[in-house]
């Protein structure tokens, strides 16, 4: 089993310690990273490529928003870097205040700094849009991965910036390889924007009963809901050999 999440180690690791499953690797920062848990060692991370790196930066500077930039905490001892804008600051504020990630403030970013894994901003549901058209026009599908998401553990909105190749299938396909594991014996389940890849690409990809459209089109089961144990059913359904009652 892995746990596959689009939080940092740091962020990931109080839900680890509640889960208290014998788990080996963790898919993290939306497969950005791929964390060995019982060495305690980073087996994958992908980081942007320093010029569109400077060049996402840039465009988030022009239109005066702050920036977090993630970054592999094992290189650079640190998860997140700050670059303060104009955006909405109390937003930011509380995000380190309630985050167990380790936050530097910097003046800019350069490349002697450290290469980050994800480039990321907060934002208001209105302006979502016309953010993602705008990084749709500046950047080109082989360039940039990019997502807006809920961050429901905060409260807050985010577009969020990636390596081209990065997915959390991407993460998985790196265990796979390590591992011997082809990709027809891979059960996933999921139910937000950075899970498609992943529910796709599984031999059996399974949509939360919260899934968005976009994961319940490509999934070939659905359980129930978060709040109605839908983990639990699948669990159960793949021990008993007998697919949930709502099976597509």
């Amino acid at each position: 089993m892995c746990l596959c999440t689009g939080r940092s180690l740091a962020e990931t690791r109080s839900v680890l310690d509640r889960l208290d499953l014998d788990l080996d690797a963790a898919v993290l920062v939306f497969g950005a990273i791929v964390w060995d848990l019982r060495e305690h060692r980073t087996l994958l991370r992908s980081h942007l490529p320093t010029g569109t790196a400077a060049r996402l930066v840039r465009f988030f500077t022009e239109r005066r928003d702050s920036i977090l930039l993630l970054f592999d905490v094992s290189e650079g001892g640190v998860d997140y870097r700050l670059v303060q804008g104009d955006g909405d600051v109390e937003a930011y504020e509380g995000w380190i205040r309630r985050s167990p990630a380790v936050t530097e403030r910097i003046e800019a970013w350069t490349p002697e700094i450290g290469q980050p894994i994800r480039i990321g901003v907060i934002q208001e549901p209105c302006c979502i849009a016309e953010t993602m058209q705008a990084l749709g026009r500046e950047f080109s599908a082989e360039e940039v991965k990019y997502n807006a998401i809920y961050a429901p553990n905060y409260g807050f909105h985010v577009v969020e910036c990636f390596a081209p190749q990065v997915s959390k299938w991407h993460g998985i396909g790196h265990l796979l390889r390590l591992w011997g594991i082809t990709p027809a014996e891979v059960v996933a389940v999921g139910d937000d924007i950075n899970d498609v890849e992943m529910i796709a690409g599984a031999g059996l990809g399974v949509a939360m009963g919260n899934a968005i459209d976009a994961v319940r089109a490509v999934a070939k089961w659905r359980v129930p809901t978060n709040d109605e144990c839908g983990v639990a059913v699948l669990v159960d359904a793949l021990l008993s050999g007998k697919a949930p009652s709502d099976r597509e």
